[in-house]
């Protein structure tokens, strides 16, 4: 069954907080030529960079100054995942300096913000470093780099608690396709800084659009893709017309895995990373188990929605269509370990990335409350309903946005 809860997911991440809207354009000018850099088709961090580090000297004890700061210098280290392998240290010692501030001055950041708060972009920053490192293959500066964040207040435990209940959701030898900071970079950290689930494989859903990162797990990590690194070079967005994909086992040619394929870009286009993901389906689909995290968009996980079979915080790639009036009526065995109960609410609460994806856990009771309504049993749902209320308290753990509360109610509603 495919979760309308994407959506929610996607805008909240997506959203940007902001308490300032009275400060004067002087002060303001830096953030202005930040957002206007991020804009332009080809960036250029330079100038913000010279006006929030004039305004910094200016106002040392404002938080907000310091994180647009953090994450001009960022930005000027590596726009994009397309150059991550090229990231310097200095540069990122540099922007780290800047978010510790923020999480000293203001440990709980109220200021506006751009997709991380300054506990995830001290990971995404940090983890970056690591993998640029492990590019290089050199395994110990990686281990540095993950341990240095950690200590420089990244890598929060909430978010490393969620990301080891998400890989204990796969099974053993799997293909996890996963898509943002506070979930990919988390899961390299467990991986590599604390040997945690090595056997699973990371497939970033954004990052396999760049060329260094395919080849890194083709040649590195053994995952399967017949694409030769000089084709992963050439390989480029292409138009695209709906059409049905057909993955054969090569060992069993009678076996096949047939689906709807839509253009995932603009309802016109198909992107290089999507390709790169249609290849390694058509080389492991019938070799390994693949799994995408939960809520993933139908734009990348390439409109497989109605073959992805809801095991909590992830979902698997069934080999047939799960239709609903079909889908198993029963709860993944996956829900049993699912807790915060060691996490306490001061961890949490004070990083806004931490209560979004915390918030997962109640999604997946939702998506699984609803299909008990489905079923009319209500009183498995009820059942669930009281024990996400209890292992997900609201003292401990907020919902993630305004609205969300009633939208849960008017499910409930439906149980009494």
């Amino acid at each position: 069954m495919k979760s309308i809860l994407s959506i929610f997911f996607s805008c909240s991440v997506t959203l940007c907080f902001s308490q300032t809207a009275n400060q004067s354009p002087i002060f303001d000018s830096g953030k202005v030529e930040f957002k206007k850099q991020t804009a332009a088709e080809k960036p250029d961090y330079s100038a913000a960079y010279r006006i929030l580090k004039n305004q910094v000297k200016l106002y040392p004890n404002n938080a907000e100054l310091h994180y647009f700061l953090g994450y001009a210098i960022d930005r000027m280290n590596a726009f994009d995942g397309s150059s991550m392998f090229e990231l310097k240290k200095e540069k990122t010692l540099e922007a780290s300096e800047h978010f510790e501030t923020v999480n000293k001055l203001e440990p709980g950041y109220k200021g506006e913000m751009i997709v991380l708060d300054p506990y995830s972009k001290l990971s995404s920053i940090w983890g970056s470093l690591a993998q640029a490192y492990l590019i290089r293959h050199l395994e110990d500066s990686a281990r540095w780099a993950f341990n240095e964040g950690k200590r420089r207040g990244g890598f929060i435990e909430p978010i490393l608690h969620y990301n080891r209940q998400l890989l204990n959701s796969c099974s053993k030898n799997a293909i996890l396709i996963t898509n943002g900071d506070d979930i990919t970079i988390p899961c390299w950290y467990l991986q590599v800084a604390e040997n945690f689930r090595t056997d699973i494989t990371i497939v970033d859903a954004n990052l396999v659009n760049t060329n260094w990162y395919p080849k890194y797990l083709k040649k590195d990590r053994g995952l399967a893709i017949s694409f030769t690194n000089q084709e992963i070079d050439s390989i480029d967005y292409v138009e695209f017309k709906t059409r049905y994909i057909t993955i054969t086992n090569s060992a069993d040619s009678s076996e096949k895995f047939t689906w709807k394929l839509k253009p995932t870009y603009y309802n016109k286009y198909i992107l290089k990373g999507d390709r790169i993901l249609i290849n390694i389906l058509k080389e492991n689909l019938f070799k390994k188990t693949v799994y995408f995290n939960i809520n993933s968009d139908s734009t990348w996980n390439l409109f497989l929605s109605d073959y992805l079979l809801d095991e909590g915080l992830v979902s698997r790639i069934r080999l047939k269509e799960i239709a609903l009036d079909t889908a198993p009526d029963s709860v993944s065995t996956n829900f049993n370990n699912y807790s915060i109960e060691n996490i306490s609410a001061a961890e949490i609460s004070r990083s806004k990335n931490a209560i979004l994806l915390l918030n997962n856990y109640r999604w997946a009771y939702y998506n699984n409350i609803a299909r008990m309504l489905f079923y009319r049993k209500k009183t498995r749902a009820r059942i669930l309903k009281n024990e996400m209320g209890l292992k997900f308290p609201l003292t401990k753990l907020p919902y993630a946005f305004e609205g969300a509360a009633d939208y849960f109610q008017k499910l409930f509603s439906k149980i009494d």
